[in-house]
């Protein structure tokens, strides 16, 4: 939220510890009870990974807690389990942070927490690399295409998870523009790290989660790693 932007400037939360959830993205809304894309993006500390809990906290410590916790993000400072109200009243109230607002404050610095040794150059590229990222590679048309051919999460709003009747070359139609889209998309992180010099622990923040990633998310994966679930 636009309310830990001081976390963000004193280098309690470093870009390389968010990542953004880009507007498309399937995501829970657990004021609503329910799974859905998001209307607009949003930024949140970014999970530690792995099978079984890739969203657990990287701040959390197992024989301590929180290891920031007299600095945590105001959302965790309102969350109680046994009443969600104060973190509704919150979010209904508090306008969240993305990535414009974000670089706009950290612009201020002489350097950006975490990465001294960015050239001014480079950082000056940063707003530019989102927008054309953006403008270039959006996120709904091809999760909107995979939820065509039935892939969504289970439990998806509105999704009954099966392949909307097509005609075959259409269907062949949404394949070739969603393999495009991976592809292109691929390719532009590639261009951020070897051409403009972005570290690349700064991408998921800057980019968000790789195309490839998502559609995984749901199911379709690239033939070359999984035959029997592809369909690119």
């Amino acid at each position: 939220m636009q309310a830990d932007l001081p976390r963000l400037t004193g280098g309690v939360l470093t870009l390389e510890t968010l990542i953004c959830l880009r507007a498309g993205e399937w995501a829970r809304d657990d004021a609503r009870g329910e799974l859905r894309p998001l209307d607009r993006e949003c930024i949140k500390v970014a999970g530690l990974g792995g099978q079984a809990h890739p969203w657990r906290c990287r701040f959390y410590r197992d024989a301590s807690g929180c290891a920031i916790y007299a600095h945590r993000p105001v959302q965790c400072s309102a969350l109680f389990c046994m009443n969600t109200d104060p973190l509704e009243d919150l979010l209904a109230r508090e306008p969240l942070l993305d990535r414009a607002k974000a670089l706009e404050a950290l612009a201020s610095l002489a350097h950006i927490p975490g990465f001294y040794g960015m050239p001014d150059g480079t950082r000056a590229l940063l707003p530019d690399l989102v927008t054309a990222h953006e403008e270039q590679n959006p996120v709904a048309p091809v999760l909107e295409a995979a939820v065509r051919l039935g892939f969504a999460p289970k439990g998806a709003s509105g999704v009954t998870g099966e392949e909307t009747t097509m005609e075959e070359s259409e269907r062949q139609n949404l394949l070739d523009g969603i393999s495009k889209a991976v592809r292109t998309e691929a390719a532009f992180r590639d261009l951020c790290v070897e051409r403009a010099g972005i570290p690349a622990a700064m991408l998921p923040f800057l980019l968000g989660r790789p195309m490839a990633d998502l559609l995984a998310e749901v199911g379709l994966r690239p033939a070359a790693t999984t035959p029997e679930r592809s369909l690119l």
